[in-house]
């Protein structure tokens, strides 16, 4: 069977921790009915914040893991302060689209500035560094719900993951974690 494009999707994100990615859940079916959603909500255990990409591959990318764990346990940087205080869709276009939270993250963005330097080191990123909009992809939805503030939903992320995911197996894995100091 050949490979598909894309397939294996490896990047680095932010977790909640159990008892925050049930107030997620909460808020979302809160919030359900008044946004007309009807798309199954991502599972609470796959809630996550994406940070730095380190690639999309037509096969399972091994030693690609291995360099960016590599590349990642020198990464020091304090605990994160995350928190989202509006929930709305992104989406563009037609078809089902993300509904996400998001927020003022400077925190969250000075963590992916420091791993995406220790990721240009090895030649893993490029020297530019993208930008980013810190966020947390609930669903994607047919829907298309107003920016909304909400309760911030906030927490102190003491650590980062490598994430293995292979999105048409519906595959989701954290490969390895590195503690933040802080």
């Amino acid at each position: 069977m050949p490979a598909i494009p894309g397939k294996h999707v490896v990047y680095f994100a932010l977790q909640p921790p159990p008892e925050t990615a049930a107030q997620i859940v909460a808020l979302l079916a809160d919030r359900r009915s008044a946004f007309g959603l009807t798309a199954k909500p991502i599972s609470p255990d796959r809630l996550h914040v994406p940070l730095n990409a380190v690639g999309d591959f037509k096969r399972p990318p091994g030693p690609v893991i291995e360099k960016a764990v590599e590349a990642a346990k020198p990464v020091v940087a304090p605990s994160v302060d995350v928190r989202f205080d509006r929930v709305g869709s992104w989406a563009v276009g037609g078809g089902p689209g993300p509904i996400v939270l998001w927020g003022d993250q400077g925190p969250v963005a000075d963590l992916y500035s420091t791993i995406h330097r220790a990721l240009v080191k090895p030649g893993m990123a490029p020297r530019r560094e993208p930008e980013m909009t810190p966020h947390m992809l609930l669903m994607n939805d047919v829907a298309r719900p107003p920016e909304t503030e909400i309760t911030p939903i906030a927490w102190t992320a003491v650590d980062f993951v490598l994430i293995y995911a292979i999105p048409t197996e519906n595959r989701f894995e954290g490969v390895e974690t590195f503690s933040l100091n802080g």
